[in-house]
């Protein structure tokens, strides 16, 4: 069985307790405008492309068998219909420019390369995240691969939308040790302006693994984005929506990180990227206080 995965990281501390991997699955369901990783939005391999580094020397298109570059007015542009992500140009590049971002990765072959990694989660209380994208998103090579770690006596973590059909949520809470969920805003339409879905089955899902697996095994992480949820009424709405099903654990606050814009550009979403601006240190003071005056223990990730 096969997945497609685009970047493992190793060694990281704030998606889970103790030193972890991340894996980062490609595919997702939302298209948030804020989105951190847009090269994880398509479901399928792509080759991206570093503008500020070509020098236009065409040894890409030259090489490529199947004629899907081309330079225009000083740019490479590629056909996206002629291109199959074979990766051909990646070599023929002398600066870098090309990039392929999502391979297929046979599981048995992904599980020994994670299982390196195994003392450091003994020894921490460590293990492993499967981000995205949504992991939910490749269900099939999601649940292969949380069983096959939870048979190793790996801890297993997801950071997921929640944006995924019910059904799943059985099997789910029996091989994932820990869910960091996404939680954006209470306003239905106003999480489909800025999401593209409305916000109904991540709120109703949230509530029922809430309930199977209680509050150490969940953990609401909310993307603090300038101008459309952090004034203090949308947080409180969030407030009021957790006290409502007795959420007690811990809040992640995720400030953010307005420094994507090269990501957009290099996989050609750079006409859709947004600034939002900056997160003041008050707001996040303000949005923290306002946790902890309703007894939440609150950690930022930067």
């Amino acid at each position: 069985m096969y997945g497609i995965i685009f970047d493992i990281q190793n060694y990281a501390i704030y998606d889970g307790p103790g030193i972890r991997t991340l894996i980062f699955l490609l595919g997702c369901p939302l298209k948030c405008k804020w989105c951190q990783n847009p090269e994880s939005q398509q479901l399928q391999p792509q080759m991206s492309y570093f503008e500020e580094k070509c020098v236009g020397c065409c040894n890409c298109a030259a090489t490529c068998p199947n004629n899907a570059l081309s330079l225009i007015n000083g740019r490479i542009i590629r056909n996206t219909s002629l291109c199959k992500t074979c990766g051909a140009c990646i070599s023929a590049c002398p600066n870098g420019v090309m990039e392929k971002i999502g391979e297929n990765r046979e599981l048995d072959e992904l599980v020994e390369i994670l299982l390196m990694d195994k003392p450091f989660f003994d020894n921490s209380g460590g293990g492993i995240t499967i981000s995205g994208g949504e992991p939910t998103m490749q269900i099939n090579f999601l649940f292969e691969l949380l069983k096959t770690l939870k048979n190793k006596g790996i801890h297993t973590a997801i950071e997921t939308c929640g944006y995924f059909n019910e059904n799943l949520i059985d099997k789910l809470v029996k091989y994932v040790d820990l869910f960091l969920f996404d939680i954006k805003l209470m306003d239905s339409e106003k999480h489909k302006q800025f999401t593209d879905v409305l916000n109904e089955k991540i709120l109703t899902n949230f509530s029922k693994i809430l309930y199977k697996v209680g509050n150490e095994r969940i953990i609401p992480r909310i993307p603090l984005i300038p101008g459309v949820n952090t004034d203090l009424i949308t947080i409180q709405q969030i407030i009021t929506f957790l006290h409502g099903i007795d959420y007690k654990g811990i809040i992640h606050l995720m400030p953010y990180n307005k420094l994507t814009k090269t990501k957009y550009e290099k996989v050609g979403m750079g006409d859709i990227h947004k600034d939002f601006g900056d997160l003041t240190d008050e707001d996040l003071n303000k949005i923290t206080k306002l946790f902890e005056q309703h007894s939440y223990q609150v950690i930022i990730n930067h």
